[in-house]
């Protein structure tokens, strides 16, 4: 009986969060912020992250001991990292294309051997640098940007209008050990 009334409360809370998350009837959009991603948006983007490293991985036993992470936002995949060879960078990008909802692939890995611990702990350190400074500025929602570093690059990403993505830009150049700065972004305007 107790494992009955906790289903249905379980069920009841769930049913309300989700109607809670938009109006019944509305004569507006459901979102005026263009630049927003729902949460459906995100729970895929993560679920393409775990699936293309995956596939990646499983791909050749060439890249079973690589270092892949990918990056998704609104399908649009970054993949950085170190692959062996040429040869697997170019599989890893071909891998990352079949996975469902992936829409375009930018394909960042590097030939070389994985970064060292300390490499991985400095661009951790930039990534906080450039989120911190974003975060400061005042007139623009940060959290609509995602920072990644690796090997001292740092790749920008995130839905932006055109001067948004400037601004990104321009605020990320100011944090210190940045090599360069790639804008992986999807402008809405």
């Amino acid at each position: 009986m107790l494992t009955r009334s906790l289903k249905l409360i379980t069920l009841s809370a769930c049913l309300v969060w989700a109607s809670a998350c938009t109006p019944v009837l509305s004569n507006k959009p459901v979102s005026d912020n263009k630049g927003s991603r729902s949460l459906g948006t995100l729970y895929n983007d993560q679920l393409i992250e775990t699936t293309t490293v995956d596939a990646i991985l499983r791909a050749t036993p060439l890249l079973e001991a690589a270092h892949v992470s990918a990056i998704s936002v609104n399908g649009i995949v970054l993949l950085i990292g170190q692959v062996p060879s040429e040869d697997t960078k170019i599989i890893a990008g071909a891998k990352a294309r079949k996975v469902s909802n992936v829409r375009k692939v930018h394909n960042e890995l590097l030939v070389s051997g994985p970064s060292s611990y300390v490499v991985r702990t400095n661009d951790t350190l930039i990534t906080t640098k450039v989120k911190t400074r974003m975060v400061g500025e005042t007139g623009f929602p940060a959290t609509r940007i995602k920072v990644v570093t690796e090997n001292g690059v740092v790749y920008l990403m995130g839905l932006v209008t055109q001067a948004e993505g400037d601004w990104a830009v321009r605020v990320a150049s100011k944090a210190s050990g940045i090599q360069r700065i790639v804008k992986v972004f999807e402008y809405i305007d």
